[in-house]
């Protein structure tokens, strides 16, 4: 059981579901970290039919949101050496670059999520049959 709710995005986001159904998968492959099929998204919904890319080039955009949770990431790092007061450069980079190498496979499908709940918002399946 989920704290959060089918129709709110984050549930989409955290998920990596369909925004507009909320129960197809965003990525072909659940495991981010299964290099091989990193990449690959399905081009509609298996449930709803939903477009995944509503245009080419549509997640360049993306790329933003990455760099805003990368950017919070690091100064996450930065945080957490300066409260336990351990701070120094060499420290910051040896704990800094394996975080951001380890997290980089599920930023970027995070931020694909993200991105594509910006423009596709969530329609109740009673809502759904009626657009069918």
């Amino acid at each position: 059981m989920s704290l959060i709710k089918k129709g709110n995005p984050l549930y989409s986001v955290l998920y990596l579901k369909c925004p507009r159904c909320h129960e197809g998968d965003l990525f072909c492959d659940k495991n981010p970290w299964h290099f091989k099929h990193f990449f690959d998204m399905p081009e509609r919904c298996p449930v709803c039919g939903q477009k995944f890319t509503l245009e080419t080039g549509f997640y360049y955009g993306a790329m933003y949101v990455s760099y805003a949770i990368t950017i919070a990431e690091n100064v996450a790092v930065f945080v957490a050496l300066s409260v336990f007061n351990a701070f120094s450069i060499p420290l910051f980079f040896a704990i800094d670059i394996p975080f951001l190498f380890l997290t980089v496979p599920y930023v970027f499908r995070i931020s694909r999520a993200i991105w594509i709940n910006f423009f596709v918002k969530y329609v109740p399946p009673e809502q759904r049959e009626k657009l069918t």
